[in-house]
């Protein structure tokens, strides 16, 4: 039930983004009220880490991260740290565990709110 619950919140605020309903996708945010880093596959449930470091005017300020989770959701999230044009960068390493390897899936590295980035766009 709160998996279901939550579902309806990611759609809600989420509306046209579906890519983690069907793959594993990694994606980071900045300046959205929030500065995050998120792993998700709501598919299945594997082993992630995420890390998210935070940098204001170019300034390290701190980093968040998760630890390792067998989850479906591994979500490296400041609650309220910061308002949109408020000169935050956000960097996220993806991490997965997979048969006791570790594995740096993605980096993401963003400067805005678009839940576009790290979606789609992959800088490889």
């Amino acid at each position: 039930m709160k998996k279901i619950g939550i579902f309806l919140l990611i759609l809600s605020i989420t509306g046209s983004a579906f890519a983690g309903f069907n793959a594993l996708t990694r994606h980071s945010r900045a300046n959205c009220v929030n500065n995050e880093s998120i792993s998700w596959d709501w598919t299945t449930y594997r082993y992630l880490g995420t890390v998210t470091q935070h940098y204001r005017n170019g300034i390290w300020i701190h980093g968040v991260t998760t630890g390792w989770q067998n989850t479906w959701r591994s979500a490296a999230v400041h609650w309220g740290e910061a308002v949109p044009g408020s000169g935050w960068r956000v960097i996220g390493y993806h991490w997965i565990n997979e048969g006791g390897r570790e594995r740096l899936m993605e980096v993401t590295d963003v400067t805005d709110c678009s839940i576009y980035d790290g979606w789609w766009d992959k800088n490889k």
